[in-house]
């Protein structure tokens, strides 16, 4: 099963961000939170979302557990367990709940890990990126070959957002 991990959409009007979830060829739509001011329901099969620090309707979960492909992914913004600072509180929650994949947000910045077999991921955020990588990003994982592709949300083609190789402006 392809799964697209998204967060963080912020300003992007509901029917952009519609275009850019049914613009790829996925079985899954995780969205880690912060996703617009005005939210409503998006009607997409298999759609998941996690409540953000910018999210205000009440009918949005703080955190997620789902199963796909016999993966658990366990699903929040982050700014709960202080992602900012480091890592070591949700890394630690996924332990204890038993999680394969812990998808978050909140940070902006993508971040890609594998520790003890279970999956790190932030996709960055598809508006506001922060960090090295100039530009918004969003991924699509494969629960077959556990492999993550981070994509250009600008371009839709896929990047390397961990690449430094990248040339420095000088001042």
């Amino acid at each position: 099963m392809r799964v697209m991990i998204l967060s963080d959409s912020h300003i992007i009007s509901k029917d952009n961000l519609l275009a850019l979830l049914k613009h790829n060829q996925v079985d899954y739509y995780i969205h880690c939170g912060d996703i617009y001011m005005s939210y409503e329901k998006i009607n997409l099969n298999n759609f998941y979302l996690a409540k953000g620090n910018n999210d205000f309707n009440k009918n949005i979960h703080e955190d997620l557990f789902i199963t796909i492909d016999n993966l658990k992914f366990f699903i929040t913004h982050g700014h709960h367990y202080n992602v900012n600072s480091n890592l070591n509180y949700l890394y630690k929650t996924g332990i204890n709940k038993n999680a394969d994949i812990i998808c978050f947000g909140h940070t902006h910045r993508p971040y890609y890990k594998v520790n003890n077999k279970i999956t790190m991921i932030n996709p960055g955020s598809i508006c506001y990126p922060r960090g090295h990588y100039k530009s918004p990003t969003y991924c699509i994982f494969d629960t077959k070959n556990r492999k993550t592709t981070f994509y250009n949300t600008n371009t839709l083609l896929p990047c390397d957002p961990f690449d430094t190789s990248y040339k420095k402006e000088s001042f």
